[in-house]
């Protein structure tokens, strides 16, 4: 009588098999990995901007969308002129590995006046971020853009490929 299974060379042929499809699909899934760690990073900035523009419209006062580009311990903070923090959100869960550069450089703040505009200079004298530029250094990734104070909802994530392919399409930066 005989008894099925599996023999030894069966079985070290499917590892090996196994771990050749593995090594090949290393390097797609890490820079799978960075695009979407990129993608959370650009949401969280233009979900923190897009609160702070909802808050000063909410309570028809100056809001500050304060951001601090700090890989890993960086976020945001949301808070009315002159008044205490409020909203507060970190790039530690989900975009812990990305690079955040802002224009013009060194700003940190935007604030929202209570009909949804932007003021320049901020009111502390400082320019206004204008846009969030979320990148990751892993090669084959693309890198995404948040626009502060773009079309009517005053935030727009936009990839900076299109403007090279075709600057009319709407998923390219204004």
């Amino acid at each position: 009588m005989r008894t099925r299974g599996f023999t030894l060379i069966e079985l070290m042929i499917g590892l090996a098999i196994a771990s050749i499809l593995f090594i090949l699909a290393a390097p797609q899934y890490a820079t799978w990995v960075a695009d979407n760690q990129i993608k959370n990073g650009a949401q969280v900035v233009a979900d923190g901007a897009r609160l702070a523009l909802a808050q000063a419209i909410k309570t028809n006062r100056q809001t500050e969308f304060v951001l601090d580009p700090t890989t890993r311990t960086g976020g945001f903070t949301i808070q009315p002129v002159g008044g205490p923090a409020g909203e507060v959100g970190f790039f530690s869960q989900g975009a812990d590995r990305v690079a955040f550069a802002v224009t013009p450089p060194g700003a940190t703040t935007v604030t929202y006046t209570g009909i949804g505009t932007t003021v320049t200079p901020n009111a502390d004298g400082s320019l206004p971020v204008t846009q969030v530029d979320i990148s990751s250094t892993l090669p084959g990734t693309r890198p995404l853009t948040v626009v502060v104070g773009a079309g009517r909802t005053g935030v727009k994530i936009c990839d900076p490929y299109w403007n090279t392919v075709n600057p009319n399409d709407p998923k390219a930066c204004p």
